[in-house]
């Protein structure tokens, strides 16, 4: 069944940012909400992962998928070291053999082999959104919510994060909704790319991307114009 919002509405106070709103999604892709601070765009993550409810309206395909996240801030847990942070979301039934055979497979993946004993004040912020990106495909969801997991990092460590995402996904290919307000990192990751406007919020487009992630070169022709479009839009 389809991932759809169907005639959501939802307000907070005078502000109504969505009304009778529905959107559909693509399982097994990466697409990405792409809208100016404000819009509504964790709302609308709030919304899928049943954090808060609609006023009004429908949502069809989500009931029973598990859900996991990766927001801005890692949100590790501080007294357990990388490895354990991942084997605290695996199914508490799996056999320890497999435990660890999983644990160690989603290390390797974000490449932190030998920082796996270390707990989260003793890596690096680049270091504990990897943990967090592991923890996030460890655990057995079938979508994931991203909340902004790159603002603030610079550019050479978003990158590197951007390529270890995919890295993930590709041998995976889960449904995942990822919100920014960076153009950029929009271009760089998404299969989709849904530009949102200010509250009541409204889809301006929606822009596929067939080129595969590693071949995605921001100053290309093809990126660049695709760029100056999204920064027009959410401009308007």
């Amino acid at each position: 069944m389809p991932l759809k919002l169907k005639n959501i509405s939802k307000t907070y106070g005078p502000v109504a940012l969505y009304r009778d709103f529905s959107l559909a999604f693509d399982e097994g892709k990466i697409t990405c909400i792409l809208g100016p601070s404000g819009c509504g765009k964790t709302t609308l993550l709030n919304l899928i992962g049943g954090l808060v409810a609609p006023d009004s309206g429908t949502l069809d395909g989500f009931t029973g998928k598990r859900i996991s996240y990766i927001f801005q801030d890692p949100r590790l847990l501080p007294w357990k070291t990388a490895r354990e942070n991942i084997d605290f979301v695996l199914p508490h039934d799996l056999p320890p053999t497999e435990r660890m055979h999983l644990v160690n497979h989603f290390i390797e993946l974000v490449e932190l082999e030998n920082f796996a004993g270390y707990y989260p004040a003793k890596l690096s912020g680049g270091m504990r959104q990897r943990v967090a990106i592991a923890r996030a495909f460890a655990f057995p969801s079938d979508i994931i919510l991203m909340d902004e997991p790159l603002k603030g990092l610079d550019v050479k460590l978003k990158l590197n994060l951007i390529r270890t995402f995919s890295r993930i996904w590709e041998n995976d290919r889960r449904t995942v909704i990822f919100v920014t307000h960076d153009v950029e990192e929009s271009l760089l990751l998404s299969n989709e790319i849904i530009v949102m406007s200010r509250a009541p919020v409204r889809i301006l487009t929606r822009q596929t991307l067939d080129i595969p992630v590693p071949e995605r070169i921001l100053g290309s022709t093809e990126l660049g114009t695709m760029k100056n479009t999204l920064i027009q839009m959410m401009e308007e």
